[in-house]
């Protein structure tokens, strides 16, 4: 049975097919001395492809994330800092102790 991804390969006309005598056997091939070697490639750090990445994109795309990561910063202090000038309405009671477990009604 072939495999899936078995693809047939066309030997053009007129090239005749190796014999077998003429083909070196692995055991008598030479090997040049690096070829020996398994080695995995490095890896780039993570930093410089960080950089890399970040070389791509256009400098008003750049400006752009950056006032976006700093209006978000502020929202965040303002949010945490400022107390809200408006008093309670008038049909809420003032934020006291809550609790996490369910309140039964009393209707």
């Amino acid at each position: 049975m072939r495999h899936p991804l078995h693809v047939a390969l066309s030997v053009p006309v007129g090239v005749p097919a190796p014999s077998p005598a003429t083909v070196p056997s692995p055991a008598t091939a030479a090997v040049p001395a690096t070829a020996a070697r398994h080695r995995r490639p490095r890896r780039p750090s993570p930093v410089r492809t960080a950089l890399a990445a970040l070389a791509l994109v256009p400098p008003a795309g750049r400006l752009a994330a950056g006032l976006g990561a700093a209006s978000v910063l502020a929202a965040t202090v303002l949010t945490a800092v400022v107390d809200p000038a408006a008093p309670v309405a008038p049909d809420r009671v003032p934020a006291g102790r809550s609790s996490t477990f369910a309140q039964v009604s009393a209707n």
